[in-house]
């Protein structure tokens, strides 16, 4: 199925709704929501253009993400990363959940995105059931992240903010090596098992990696199979997959290290400086030094 057409979601879709809070680049619940009470019709797949954390405090449904499928239930936190595709099959009226929902840019500073741990634990699954206590847990801390994030007068109130998001990331990754989280792909068809496998590789090697035929390699498909596949099962291309995933890594090289151009170009595989900081631009809109004074 092409999904070329899916609408996405940003941060400025949802700023301004009266059930958050929000200041540059994050955004958080203030209390308990219902999906009804957004402007956007889940029952069809939407590719979210951030980083979100849900946790159902309430109620059941089905939820599939980047494929997958999932049974929603109270005590549960959903984990979405960059690009990844929703759609709600189903939900009950009672439904609520609360979240914080954040761009890469807005924790780009923090060293723990450069850790590739946090992305690959979390990719191996989005959802995530959890215990009263741990849910609860989290509950009051999504709270206290409120409380603080409601002093719209301080002074540090973005560092503070951040902060507490970084606090609350490790709680979660912690969760998720509690579990043991492995990988359930059973339910797929073939091609989505492709999409799935493929974005997989991409979080582990798309710091040096930024080639189609490296990928369809590792895959042992060709590559003209493999961009078909990902275009047909995703809706985007695969080298825009492969361009904002190494795009996301570069900003936090600049932002969150003291590393030169040159040596994140190294790091990075790139064949020299000039090379990387063209094709950084041509993504961006800005040079690598411009984006890490931003």
């Amino acid at each position: 199925m092409n999904r070329g057409n899916y609408p996405k979601i940003s941060l400025e879709d949802i700023e301004g709704q009266s059930l958050t809070l929000g200041i540059k680049n994050f955004i958080i619940s203030e209390n308990k929501v219902n999906i009804h009470d957004y402007p956007f019709d889940f029952r069809y797949p939407h590719i979210v253009e951030g980083i979100a954390f849900a946790i159902c405090a309430k109620g059941t449904g089905r939820i599939k993400i980047n494929l997958k499928e999932f049974q929603i239930e109270a005590n549960a936190i959903i984990t979405i990363l960059p690009n990844y595709i929703v759609e709600i099959l189903e939900q009950s009226d009672d439904l609520l959940i609360e979240f914080l929902f954040f761009s890469f840019d807005f924790v780009s500073d923090l060293k723990l995105i450069t850790e590739t741990e946090l992305f690959e634990n979390i990719e191996e699954k989005a959802y995530l059931k959890i215990n009263e206590d741990e849910a609860n847990n989290l509950l009051e801390f999504h709270a206290f992240i409120v409380k603080q994030y409601k002093k719209t007068n301080h002074l540090y109130r973005e560092k503070i903010a951040k902060n507490l998001l970084y606090t609350l990331i490790y709680e979660v990754l912690q969760l998720y090596y509690d579990k043991k989280i492995g990988n359930d792909d059973e339910t797929l068809t073939r091609k989505e098992k492709h999409l799935h496998h493929f974005i997989k590789l991409l979080f582990k090697h798309h710091i040096q990696e930024r080639s189609i035929a490296f990928y369809a390699g590792k895959m042992f498909i060709t590559p003209k199979y493999l961009s078909q596949v990902i275009y047909e099962t995703s809706g985007k291309n695969i080298q825009q997959w492969i361009d904002e995933m190494v795009i996301m890594a570069a900003k936090a090289f600049l932002k969150s290290s003291n590393m030169t151009v040159s040596q994140i170009s190294e790091e990075m595989n790139f064949p020299n400086p000039s090379f990387f900081g063209s094709y950084f631009k041509k993504r961006t809109g800005m040079p690598p030094l411009q984006y890490r004074k931003s």
